[in-house]
Order: C-alpha cells, then structure tokens, then sequence
C-alpha cells in the first residue's frame, strides 16, 4: 500500500477515529524525543497538515504503515 492509499483510507474514516491515528501518531514523533519535531508541539495544524508533518519527519513510522 502506498502513502497516498494510505492517507486515503484514513481519509475515509470517521472523525473520531483520524484523531485516534493523530494522537497515535503524535505520541510517537514525542516518545521519539525529536528536537525538529517539537517545533510543532502547541500549534493548531489542520489534520492534514499534521499528517503531512508526521509522515514528513518520520520516514521509519510511514514505511511501516505502508507494509
């Protein structure tokens, strides 16, 4: 499954479940402990702008997924 596929599944999915992934997601950039990443703590992303920062500074997370 491809990036695309996979953002258009999620796409598809109810509210409450993209901010389930979101939260999942979020949790992983922090546990990470990425200095780039907490540039993005506290800042009012629209879900696909925070998918796009997410996917964009965790490669390793996306590839995953994608499989």
């Amino acid at each position: 499954m491809s990036a695309a596929e996979l953002i258009d599944q999620i796409d598809k999915l109810p509210s409450e479940e993209q901010k389930k992934i979101f939260v999942f997601l979020a949790e992983k950039v922090i546990a990470n402990g990425n200095e780039a990443s907490k540039r993005w703590l506290g800042k009012k992303l629209s879900f696909e702008e925070a998918c796009d920062v997410v996917f964009r500074e965790n490669r390793d997370l996306l590839r995953l997924l994608t499989k």
